[in-house]
């Protein structure tokens, strides 16, 4: 029960981001930057709590991973096309989200493990200290627990160098992470080895509709097949071995 629980407070903070890429656009127009940076703290906060919780009570699967992943990169996203009304520094990162979901998609559909590097990890929680700041900044005259000397120095800045200086670390994690991608580009068309683990778990045969329900909570709901298998092959792949396999094994 409290592992139910678990995942359904896990899946509703993912949720939240979802919602947050809908509720984004039109709170910054009618309420300001304040407003959207305050959405964004509290959407780019859910992303560390699910987190944590699904590893603590031990909830992790695919489907949550994938979930995860989609609200993640869509809150992003959203952000930076907000952005993009404010100052054309936001085109290039968003040319480059992109860019990297059409690597991962790529990689998905060759077997290769699509989890996000160390850098690209590190680039999201860039993307929300960029967001914030220029929310904030643009908005910095309705921040009144600030000085009001700061507040004078802050409207005082030339926007285009003060743009500049608060995108660059982003774009700075945007080409690392692009150049970690660069290696799988090289060989993309080349036929991908790769060693499937054997996978010691068994499917129903998808003659009836239950059964496909119940390979596939298998397969995206089960935590300990996820930990088992989460840094192998894709899941596309694994899927394939596992269905092999049973057919040798009967």
């Amino acid at each position: 029960m409290k592992k139910l629980i678990a995942v359904i407070i896990v899946n509703l903070l993912t949720t939240v981001r979802i919602i947050g890429v809908i509720c984004l656009l039109p709170v910054y127009l009618k309420y300001g930057g304040v407003a959207a940076a305050c959405l964004s703290i509290g959407c780019y906060f859910t992303d560390l709590v699910d987190g944590v919780i699904a590893r603590a009570c031990h909830v992790s699967t695919f489907f949550g991973s994938a979930f995860d992943g989609v609200a993640d990169k869509m809150f992003s996203i959203a952000n930076l096309i907000v952005l993009f009304k404010i100052t054309k520094f936001a085109i290039f990162p968003i040319l480059c989200e992109l860019a990297i979901i059409v690597i991962q998609t790529i990689k998905y559909h060759k077997n290769e493990n699509v989890q996000s590097s160390k850098v690209g990890k590190l680039k999201t929680w860039i993307i929300a200290l960029t967001v914030i700041s220029l929310y904030l900044l643009i908005d910095i005259t309705s921040v009144t627990v600030l000085p009001d000397s700061f507040i004078a120095y802050i409207t005082g800045l030339n926007q285009i160098k003060m743009f500049a200086g608060v995108f660059a670390p982003l774009y700075i994690f945007e080409i690392l992470t692009l150049l970690s991608y660069m290696k799988f580009l090289k060989h993309v068309h080349e036929p991908v080895k790769v060693d499937i683990p054997v996978v010691h778990i068994q499917l129903k045969p998808d003659t009836t509709l239950k059964n496909k329900i119940d390979n596939f909570c298998t397969l995206w709901f089960n935590y300990e097949f996820y930990e088992k298998y989460k840094d192998c092959a894709g899941l596309k792949q694994i899927k394939k071995s596992i269905k092999e396999n049973n057919r040798n094994q009967g």
